[in-house]
Formats: C-alpha cells, structure tokens, sequence
C-alpha cells in the first residue's frame, strides 16, 4: 500500500528541500552515475567508441541480411530448372546456413553487451579514485543514487562537481580499449 503524505506535511517537506541549507552538510551526497557516464568527457568518450562498435555490427548485419535475400530470390528463381529434390537440397542448405549466421551474429552482438558493461566498469573504476578524493574532502561516508532518496535538498547532488573534477582529470582522452571478461 502506498502512503501519501499529508498536504501540509508535504509542503513543509518541499519547503525545506527547497530551501539552501546554512551549512550544507551531510554524511551523504547524491550522485547520477548514468549523467557522469554521459555528460562528462571521458564517459562520452567511452560510448563513442561503443556506439561506433554497434554501427560496424549493424552495417555488416544489413549488408549481410542483403546478401541473404539476394540468394534466397536467386534459388526461387532457380526452382522453375531444378527438380524438386535439388530444389529441396539446396534449400535446406540455404536454411543451414542462415542458422549458422543467425548464431553468428547473435554470438557477436552478446560479445558487443559483455564489451559495453565491460567498458561502463572500467568507466567506473577509473571514476572511482576521484570520487573517493571528493568523499575525503567533503567529510562524506555515503554516495547514493538518486533513486534511493525519497526527498532531497538540491544541493546534495554532486553530479554536476564530480563531472567537473573527472573532466579536468580525465578530459576526452581515448578510453582503453576493453575487452569482455571471459566466461570461464
């Protein structure tokens, strides 16, 4: 069951999340992990170099599939000058490969998935001294994800600082290039 709170109660709520805090301190801060991915340099750098992985994948798809139904039009074609058993033959060969290419292509877009979660790690732990260096700093115990604040004051967010800070440490430079982890 969902709790509402009352309407003054909820104002009041508002009022102060609204509202600057005279020191802002807190234990904890908030921290958008997927704006830091995609806002700060270094992170679009990372899904620049994934997005231009999944443009190859999905060219050599397209021109794959045009090469299929290219043969596939050439066997109808054929099937008027064949008997129906080489007809048959050929056209189970057909399907045996489309299978084989179908597996393929669906090997390589996981290996594309296991590439991206790979490189979004590898985002995080290069991340991860300069959000440690902040925590210090500010006296933090806590970094928490936006979602698991029901109500908040603005500034405890500090995605906007730590996009700042990996920006001025990382910059756009070319992110390594990551392999997936094996799967023994």
């Amino acid at each position: 069951m969902v709790r509402r709170l009352p309407g003054a109660l909820l104002a009041v709520a508002l009022a102060l999340a609204a509202a600057p805090a005279p020191a802002q301190e807190a234990p904890f801060r908030i921290l958008n992990e997927e704006r830091l991915l995609r806002e700060s340099l270094y992170g679009q750098a990372v899904l620049a170099e994934l997005r231009e992985a999944e443009r190859e994948l999905e060219t050599e798809n397209e021109r794959i599939a045009a090469d299929l139904a290219a043969e596939e039009r050439a066997l109808t074609e054929a099937r008027a000058d064949l008997t129906p058993e080489e007809f048959r033959a050929r056209a189970d060969e057909f399907d045996r490969r489309v299978e084989a290419i179908r597996a393929e292509r669906n090997a390589l877009n996981l290996e594309l998935t296991r590439r991206s979660e790979a490189a979004a790690a590898r985002f995080f732990d290069e991340t991860l001294p300069i959000l440690l260096q902040m925590m210090t700093e500010e006296g933090l115990v806590a970094l928490l994800r936006p979602d698991a604040l029901i109500i908040g004051a603005d500034w405890l967010d500090m995605t906007d600082q730590v996009i700042e800070r990996l920006d001025e440490a990382l910059g756009d430079q070319t992110p390594p290039e990551v392999s997936p982890p094996d799967e023994n």
